[in-house]
């Protein structure tokens, strides 16, 4: 019940949104015309929606696949100040609303070439999220992408904090094939392939494998009398009857490694003002930590977005 409630009101708040428009722009690639109806305008707003068979956050993701569905809103300048906000709905848990990221920052563009942005998020995570994501609550993050004909070269730093610390870089290589000639359609249409390495520190993923045990071994139950172990044979947990107390130190490892290999290919399809992006992703995680539940996954989603 959960499930169906909180999709249906995800799903009408994307579909509701809308109707409050007058105008319309495309915020990633605007045609000529949209470019030049923005820009008589002070800015723009994108609503989004999102589903996908499973969440990850730098190459890594548990082991238990968590469904979701997200709905963002963003508001863009024209002078490339931007603020967004992302609502994540997990099915089978018991929040719900599991994350809610907030977010603002600048783009801009150097060239024909190059664009750039930089970035600060804040997350809010429900109590009961099992996301690997909610050892953290901060992220700054600077990206910059080259044309260089043949491909699009990205590339993104991003420093999270609070909790956990650690530092990533993402290198991406993609490059745009349009459709519509080979389907003599008149709606924008295409693929859009991407491979990229992840590389970064792990302190996140130690402390979220730490957390998660904990969370298994639980704080006792009326039954812990009749547990032998610990009861006044002196290897107990200090409970008072006798037994020690045993204290595990978890050494965190910062070393910067590669972490994720990945292969994305998108359909990206226009209609009108809104863009339609459905996707599957097949993500290698290596290097892993001890207790790291992160695994060779395949990915499948779909974005769906209206800019006006």
């Amino acid at each position: 019940m959960k499930n169906l409630f909180g999709f249906c009101f995800l799903f009408s708040f994307w579909l509701t949104a809308p109707a409050l428009a007058e105008e319309t722009s495309s915020l990633a690639a605007p045609s000529p015309a949209m470019a030049q109806d923005t820009a008589s305008k002070h800015g723009w707003w994108t609503v989004g929606l999102e589903t996908a068979n499973n969440a990850s956050f730098f190459g890594r993701n548990t082991a238990q696949q968590y469904p979701y569905v997200a709905a963002s809103l963003t508001y863009t300048h024209t002078s490339g100040l931007f603020i967004s906000a992302m609502s994540y709905q997990l099915f089978n848990t018991e929040d719900f609303i599991d994350e809610t990221d907030v977010s603002a920052g600048y783009s801009f563009k150097i060239g024909n070439r190059f664009d750039g942005l930089v970035s600060y998020s804040r997350f809010f995570f429900g109590p009961n999220t099992p996301l690997v994501k909610s050892v953290t609550s901060n992220a700054a993050t600077a990206s910059g992408t080259l044309d260089w004909k043949y491909l699009l070269t990205g590339v993104t730093a991003s420093y999270i904090f609070g909790g956990s610390s650690d530092l990533f870089t993402v290198l991406d290589n993609s490059r745009y094939i349009p459709l519509q000639n080979l389907w003599k359609g008149k709606n924008p249409v295409g693929i859009d392939p991407k491979i990229s390495i992840i590389a970064g520190t792990q302190e996140f993923a130690q402390t979220h494998t730490v957390e998660t045990q904990n969370k298994k071994k639980g704080l006792g139950t009326v039954l812990d009398p009749l547990n032998p172990i610990g009861n006044g044979n002196g290897k107990g947990n200090g409970n008072g009857n006798g037994g020690t107390t045993t204290t595990t130190t978890t050494t965190t490892s910062t070393r910067f490694k590669v972490l994720n290999y990945s292969i994305t290919v998108p359909l990206v399809f226009s209609l009108y003002n809104v863009d339609i992006e459905p996707a599957y992703r097949f993500a290698l995680p290596v290097n892993r930590l001890e207790g790291d539940e992160s695994k060779a996954q395949s990915f499948v989603s779909l974005n769906l977005s209206y800019t006006f």
